[in-house]
């Protein structure tokens, strides 16, 4: 049966519907423009402020404006002033120093040294295939002369420089070792700074692996200790992240496809709600149990590790609750060079769980006594009772796991003497 709609009637209801439509619209548009008129009305007000400052500052202020300083001060000032807690403001020169800082790269003897008492240069760390260990240098020796020049303390800080120039030139240093000198004839070039460091603790079989940072080499030296561990036959590790600053998050990442079965180790979700996936583990994974030791001053990258290996029931964490950095900063380069930093997306593990401002909490959490200001690398199990805790827990995890291996060892074998008994008579 056919309805026929009176044509009065159809036009009328065509009115509504257009009127309804033309109200929404109008009524977003008001919307939008009021948002857009306030937002130009507060930039307007922003800037008629900064030019009114600026007007009386520079017909009144009595000493000299150095421009360029002046914009590096406003542009660190806009930046403090937007809420972001992790935007940063550099100059270029600033920008290429951290570009240097992160490639772990260094031009110079390969060594860590610091100012002695008596003006001279001790050597604290000494990196593996550097010209530093190529000539005998060791920790603890004292350089007393750089290029026939003795080292007092009026003359260090104009003579410590000398000891980084150009990759290829060359450096005469004269060095104490144990009250005797001897001179070392070094090429200086590009040497790649140690990130991680392993060793066994004494009298176990647990594997202890200090990370300092994620640099832009740490998953290949990372991936050289844990091979020198597990020939060893190691049946737990402990990674030490306490004041690992984060670094290069892909660093991280692949340290951590190492540790855990297949699956989704990261992505970033940004302020539209757009999920970039960063990160994935392969099927390949260490199947040894696993402890963490953090602090307040574990960050970033290193965060996310603990939160991927807890996420995967890998590990166990211990010390103190990590700094509460989650978030994802893009760099973008001014057209003088400068470069603002600006949070613009979250970490996404796993667990979905962001950790961004309030940290991750230990499993265990053991404090460092009161009094102690020092180093705790100088420290040892018995002396530090962060690393002493991660080695009780990870000597539990080692007696579990051999205890559900003995567990299944004998089930396999019950199963196996009732198929045998089960047979039927030849």
């Amino acid at each position: 049966m056919n309805l026929r709609v009176p044509l009065g009637a159809a036009i009328a209801f065509a009115l509504v519907i257009a009127a309804l439509t033309f109200s929404i619209t109008m009524n977003y548009s008001r919307n939008d423009y009021n948002e857009r008129a306030s937002y130009l009305r507060e930039r307007e007000a922003a800037n008629g402020k900064f030019a009114e400052i600026d007007r009386e500052i520079r017909q009144k202020y009595y000493g000299n404006i150095i421009e360029t300083q002046l914009m590096d001060s406003v542009a660190r000032g806009y930046l403090s002033g937007i809420g972001d807690t992790h935007a940063t403001y550099m100059t270029a020169e600033e920008y290429a120093r951290k570009n240097q800082t992160i490639k772990s790269e260094k031009v110079g003897i390969g060594a860590v040294l610091e100012i002695s008492p008596e003006g001279f240069l001790l050597v604290k760390e000494v990196y593996p295939d550097s010209p530093a260990q190529a000539e005998g240098i060791e920790a603890g020796d004292l350089i007393v002369k750089i290029d026939s020049v003795d080292l007092t303390l009026e003359n260090i800080a104009e003579q410590i420089e000398l000891i980084e120039d150009a990759v290829g030139t060359k450096t005469l240093l004269t060095v104490r070792k144990g009250g005797e000198d001897f001179t070392a004839d070094i090429t200086r070039r590009e040497v790649a700074r140690p990130t991680v460091y392993s060793s066994i603790i004494p009298e176990t079989s647990i594997g202890y692996i200090i990370i300092t940072e994620f640099s832009d080499r740490t998953s290949i030296q990372f991936n050289r200790e844990l091979s020198k561990l597990q020939n060893t036959g190691v049946k737990a590790l402990i990674f030490d992240l306490r004041d690992n600053r984060g670094g290069v998050l892909r660093q991280a990442t692949r340290v951590l496809d190492r540790l855990v079965p297949a699956g989704h180790i990261v992505n970033a979700i940004y302020r539209d709600g757009t999920v970039f996936e960063i990160d994935t583990s392969d099927p390949n994974w260490i199947d040894l149990p696993m402890v963490v030791i953090t602090n307040k001053n574990t960050t970033g990258a290193s965060e996310l590790f603990v939160q991927v290996l807890n996420d995967y029931g890998m590990g166990k964490s211990v010390g103190t609750t990590t700094a509460g950095k989650g978030s994802m900063q893009e760099e973008i380069k001014l057209s003088d060079g400068s470069v603002i930093s600006i949070t613009v997306a979250l970490y996404n593990p796993p667990s979905g769980q962001n950790w961004d401002g309030f940290g991750i909490k230990p499993d265990f959490e053991v404090v460092m006594p009161a009094d102690f200001t020092g180093d705790w690398r100088e420290l040892d199990r018995t002396t530090d009772p962060q690393l002493a805790k991660a080695l009780e827990v990870a000597s539990g995890l080692v007696l579990d796991a051999e205890v559900q291996q003995a567990v299944e060892a004998a089930a396999e074998e019950s199963q196996a003497d009732e198929s045998e008994s089960a047979q039927p008579a030849a």
